[in-house]
């Protein structure tokens, strides 16, 4: 499965950032007397990684003896090269395949047989993706070449602890576990895509994409939030999903009791789009989500470990309703969410948005934290300038 944010990267979309803490206060008291990573064989080896947006995670790696940064993306089967990249190692393709996500289908070309090195760990990859990412590049505000597939993981043993920033990778097999820590069984679903079992709202166990790639804590299939009554008589809204195949509509709300390796978290932002293309998950754990906890994964040995983070990521919550495509210098209006501060000032899809406080939209606006402005706590006022040169005051507020 391609993750729908690495072929449409331009698209801004929802998020969530409200509780400080989102386990149940035991797991949280239980996870502060657990912090070492004991449970490896020989002492893990930390690199840092670049947080961007505080969804994607970056890394250094060497692709054919050229340094890159890298996007990490567990969602993904196969890693992505960018054309330009390509150009510059020499790769050519003359196959084309048609890859399918769990939104929709897109073609691209294949190049075979590529070298990688990723935290000193050569990897060999009998295929990759070439696809264009400079939209991906300008989404993140920085050069993007390479899309770290699930492909990468064969044979590896990778620790992610969020709160500090560091990965570690060693041999499969290399973690035992230990205090605090529980394991979940990985498996693959037929587009390859990595699989484990979560529950929401007290329901059975279903199988769910373990999706490092996406920057949406929860999706779910639009048939199971109906078959459940997930949205009886609860506050919802709408929001835009970027796809392989374009912009897709979902509902947006707010999911309790979901339950990841047993963990309970509560308050979970989640979108279920109507159309749901995969055969083996019936929804979706992104990267907000998964960031609640320490991580080992052990793709080869069938097994994730999780332990909550003594201080999870935030889950950034959306107060504005609007859905936004980055350019060079605005912000194209893509969508408007149903019942949000935006639709009660009349704004309107084909606005745009020039500046925000006074401050011209740029290339910093990703680099920086002026992207940030969404997030921000309800009741706070923010200034617009809109594409006729207007200042129009929004009041974020709680919509779903």
């Amino acid at each position: 499965m391609i993750s729908r944010r690495e072929i449409t990267g331009a698209l801004v979309g929802c998020g969530s950032a409200v509780a400080i803490s989102p386990f149940q206060p035991a797991f949280a008291a239980a996870a502060a007397l657990v912090s070492d990573w004991s449970g490896f064989a020989k002492p893990p080896r930390w690199q840092s990684f670049t947080l961007i947006t505080g969804d994607t995670i970056v890394l250094p790696t060497d692709v054919a003896g050229i340094s890159v940064d890298a996007i990490l993306d567990s969602g993904s089967a196969a890693s992505i090269v960018s054309s330009s990249l390509a150009a510059r190692l020499g790769l050519s393709s003359t196959e084309q395949t048609t890859i399918r996500g769990i939104g929709g289908r897109a073609s691209v070309q294949l190049a075979r047989n590529v070298e990688f090195v990723l935290a000193g760990q050569q990897r060999h990859l009998p295929f990759v993706v070439i696809a264009d990412l400079k939209a991906v590049s300008s989404a993140l505000g920085r050069p993007v070449d390479v899309v770290l597939g699930e492909d990468v993981l064969a044979g590896l043993c990778v620790a992610l602890d969020f709160e500090s920033s560091q990965v570690s990778i060693g041999d499969s097999g290399a973690f035992a576990g230990g205090r605090g820590w529980r394991s979940i069984s990985v498996a693959h679903g037929s587009n390859r895509e990595l699989l484990v079992a979560a529950s929401v709202a007290g329901l059975p166990n279903t199988p769910m994409v373990f999706d490092l790639g996406s920057s949406t804590a929860l999706m779910l299939a639009r048939t199971y939030v109906d078959d459940h009554q997930l949205l009886k008589g609860i506050r919802q809204s709408t929001a835009a999903i970027g796809g392989v195949d374009g912009i897709r509509l979902a509902a947006a709300f707010m999911a309790n009791d979901v339950k990841l390796g047993g963990f309970p978290v509560r308050s979970v932002p989640t979108l279920a789009p109507s159309d749901w293309l995969s055969k083996s998950a019936l929804g979706s754990i992104g990267f907000p989500l998964i960031s609640q906890f320490d991580v080992v994964l052990d793709v080869s040995a069938g097994q994730i470990w999780l332990r909550p983070a003594r201080r999870g990521l935030p889950m950034l919550e959306d107060h504005s309703g609007f859905g936004l495509a980055s350019g060079d210098n605005e912000l194209s209006i893509v969508h408007v969410a149903a019942n949000s501060p935006a639709a009660s000032d009349g704004w309107r899809v084909g606005d745009r948005i020039l500046a925000i406080n006074g401050r011209r939209i740029d290339a910093s606006y990703i680099r920086g934290q002026h992207w940030r402005w969404r997030f921000m706590p309800p009741g706070t006022l923010v200034k617009l300038q809109d594409q006729a040169g207007r200042m129009r005051e929004l009041r974020l507020a709680d919509y779903f």
